[in-house]
């Protein structure tokens, strides 16, 4: 194979992932949740996983899993009873062995009757149970650690974008060499929106990991009414500060390209990775207002 003209596709998001890590094959978990359930997680091989909350009966369902360091794993899977219908959930998990804690996150997408495309996400923290051991009292947690981190996240050997943690509740986004405002979205549709600024999450996982979620929420509040080519997706990305590397995956919803069979709006759910560089970004940029936000 000739790699010189091996035809990488421009924009994607996945040149840098990881592989699916299958190492938790045979392991099983109870997670003793804060929300007063436990939830029990059987991973039957290296790609099916059997799990329940309390004494329900198992379910099953096909995962993937990456890792943000030698002992935290990033799982995910889609409920079978809901594959193939527009009410998609997902149940997400940081599974960090070392210190014997758990964050859950539930992913809906139905929930809201009029946005009905928009991902809902709600977070449950726990610990993991170990026989002979007593439950560790500290907790992942939202954090504030993040405000006034910049980094430039390279997604393939040609595409980089650039974030800013502005605030605990909001994420800012930008390109290497745009102009302030939204050149960085030269998309006519994306024109309409008055910020790339969306709704985000930050949960402390241990020293220099972090889990970075958020939403686009603004975006589909403001368009969907515009057929965009996205909808709603909701992005994790567990962050390694030491390595200065993520990974993730987006849940929601794209819209075929093209005429066809497939065409309209269909599941996405893929995985994704990038490397980081801190960066320097415009003061106009950094300090602009946030439309959003009070």
């Amino acid at each position: 194979m000739n790699l010189r003209t091996y035809p990488r596709r421009k924009y994607a998001i996945d040149q840098f992932t990881q592989p699916h890590v299958t190492e938790l094959a045979g392991e099983k978990f109870k997670f003793v949740m804060d929300n007063g359930h436990d939830y029990y997680l059987d991973f039957t091989d290296g790609d099916s996983v059997e799990w329940h909350w309390d004494e329900d009966g198992p379910k099953h369902a096909s995962y993937f899993c990456l890792k943000g360091d030698d002992t935290t794993y990033m799982v995910c899977f889609e409920l079978d009873e809901f594959l193939g219908k527009h009410d998609r959930e997902e149940h997400f998990f940081i599974i960090d062995r070392a210190q014997r804690l758990v964050t859950f996150c539930r992913c809906k997408v139905g929930e809201n009757p009029k946005f009905p495309w928009l991902v809902s996400s709600h977070y449950i923290f726990g610990a993991i149970e170990v026989p002979g051991m007593p439950l560790p009292l500290k907790r992942h947690v939202f954090t504030t650690d993040m405000i006034g981190t910049r980094v430039e996240w390279h997604w393939n050997t040609g595409m980089a974008t650039q974030h800013s943690y502005f605030t605990s509740s909001f994420y800012r986004i930008t390109v290497p060499g745009a102009t302030y405002g939204r050149a960085d979205r030269s998309d006519g549709l994306m024109q309409a929106n008055p910020s790339t600024d969306e709704v985000a999450q930050f949960i402390k996982i241990k020293d220099n990991l972090y889990l970075f979620s958020l939403v686009e929420e603004n975006m589909e509040r403001k368009l969907a009414d515009l057929d965009p080519p996205f909808h709603s997706n909701d992005m994790k990305f567990l962050q390694n500060y030491d390595r200065m590397f993520h990974v993730g995956r987006t849940f929601g919803n794209v819209k075929a390209i093209g005429g066809g069979p497939d065409a309209g709006i269909r599941p996405c759910h893929i995985r994704f990775g990038a490397f980081g560089t801190p960066v320097e970004l415009d003061e106009v940029f950094l300090n602009a207002k946030n439309p959003f936000a009070p």
